[in-house]
Formats: C-alpha cells, structure tokens, sequence
C-alpha cells in the first residue's frame, strides 16, 4: 500500500508555518474543533452554489487558505483571496457581516484581515477550484486540466501536476486522469510545494482534484562570516607648518671644504687662462 504524506505536514517547521498559530495547555481538543469549525463556515459562505441542474460559480470568493491566531479571548483571522473585493464587500459590509457571525459562533472578539494573492495560476488551491468549477460547468476534463497546467508553467512555475479522479466523463467505472509539466520533487524538504484539493460535485458523483506545484527552492540566508580584528594603527600626528631643517656641523664641514677646493681649483686655472694669445682667442678688431 502506499503510504502519502501531505506536502504541507512534510515541511513544517522548516521552509513552511502553521496556520493555525497558539498554544492551550487546557482546551486543545476545542480549540482545533473550533478552527476546523471556522474554515468549514467560511469556505460554505463563499462556495460554488448550484441552481438546479444548473451549476455556476456563484459567490465563489477565491479563498486559498486561512490563517488564525489566537489570544487570551480574541482570534485574529488572516484570509488569503484571490478576490479581495468580493470578501470586503461594498464599504466593508462584508468584513462586517463575516465578523459577526465568527463572534456568535466562537464567543469571541474576532478581527479579520484580507490579503489579495497576486498571481492566483501559482496557487495550488485556486488552481484545483478553478478545475473542479470547469469539470461541474460540463467541460471536459482533460481539456480542463490541460489548459490549468499550460497557464500555470507560463505563470513562473518550475512544475505543476494536476489530478482527477472519480467517475470521469459519465462513465461506469471510477477512473483517474493526471496529467504534469515540469518536475515535482516531492521528497525534497527545500521545495516549495503548494498542494490544493477540490471537489467537483457533478451530477453523477463527486469528482476529487488534487494539484501539486512547485515554485522553486527556499534556501537558507547565506552565513557571512564576521571581519577579522585586525591592529589598530597609531594615530597619526597632526601635521604642523613645515619647519626648515638646519644643516648640522658634518654637513658645514664639507661644504666648506668643497668651497676651499673650488677655490685652488681656480688659483692653479688663473695664469694659464691669461697667457693665451690674442689670436687665438676672440677675432681681431
């Protein structure tokens, strides 16, 4: 038998969070009952709605997930929509109404955020809603399916799977249809995988989508190593005016020597310079 471990369970605590985020040494049974409570209800005030034999997608809100975290007597929901507006509502009117309603469920003071997800084709769980509303709009399958996969890779996914499986197309026999692009490394921990299931609710049964994609790895920080110490300098003195140097006695005693030997230099040149001709030096007037 095959034993599946859900993406999410697999890589909590390390590149994933919990979103259901407190801490109840009494009370813990309650408390998980109470968030499956809140998810469930909210997910209904948006779902699909069927008219009939007619089925279209009515309220649906886009919802991906939904955070909660909880306080001594409050709870702080975070809800993840691909259509913000249809959650708030017009003036907030819809905040407004949810906020009740979670209040006279739980007994507590509820605050909501709404956060928008900007690109819906990376989103696991919009992408498997978007793929059961098609297949309950009488779309075929595949073509459903096949599409969803080539929007997505174009979106920036490095890999997506997609996966239906029940009574496919009408027929007597419950079969399963997949279909992926790319690479789906399910085993390693620093993949981000984003995982979605939806329910097709058709006339003949219900049809279960399962879509896996992978955005790329999440790596640690890089460690930098901190600056060695290195030796202070001293500090330099503050340059004052310039100050001549005065020669010392070694250094006169030479240059007077030199001075000395120029001049018997010239005395010994003197009486040779003068008994020169004048023929021979400058021209005659």
């Amino acid at each position: 038998m095959g034993q599946k471990v859900h993406p999410y369970s697999l890589r909590l605590g390390g590149i994933r969070d919990w979103e259901s985020r407190w801490f109840s040494a009494r009370g813990y049974r309650a408390n998980v009952v109470e968030d499956a409570a809140i998810r469930r209800a909210i997910a209904g005030r948006f779902a699909r709605r069927a008219d009939g034999q007619r089925r279209d997608r009515g309220r649906d809100g886009g919802i991906s997930h939904i955070e909660i975290e909880r306080a001594a007597n409050s709870i702080r929901l975070t809800m993840h929509t691909a259509k913000p507006g249809i959650i708030i509502g017009r003036g907030g009117r819809g905040v407004d109404e949810i906020r009740a309603a979670m209040e006279a469920m739980t007994g507590k003071r509820v605050h909501i955020n709404v956060q928008e997800v900007r690109n819906a084709e990376l989103d696991a769980q919009l992408v498997a809603d978007s793929i059961a509303a098609q297949i309950e709009r009488r779309i075929a399958f595949k073509r459903a399916i096949r599409q969803s996969v080539a929007r997505s890779m174009r979106a920036g996914a490095k890999g997506i799977k997609a996966q239906c499986g029940g009574r496919l197309g009408g027929s007597e026999l419950r079969r399963t249809y997949s279909d992926k692009e790319g690479k789906i490394p399910l085993h390693t921990l620093r993949a981000d995988i984003d995982f979605g299931f939806a329910e097709a609710k058709t006339a003949y049964g219900q049809i279960g989508v399962k879509v896996w994609i992978y955005r790329g790895d999440v790596l640690p920080a890089p460690k930098v190593a901190p600056p060695r110490p290195t030796a202070k300098a001293a500090p330099k003195a503050p340059e004052g005016p310039r100050v001549r140097r005065v020669p010392g006695l070694r250094e006169m005693q030479e240059a007077q020597a030199r001075e000395q030997d120029a001049a018997e230099a010239a005395a010994e040149a003197g009486p040779e310079a003068q008994a020169q001709e004048p023929g021979e030096g400058a021209p005659q007037c």
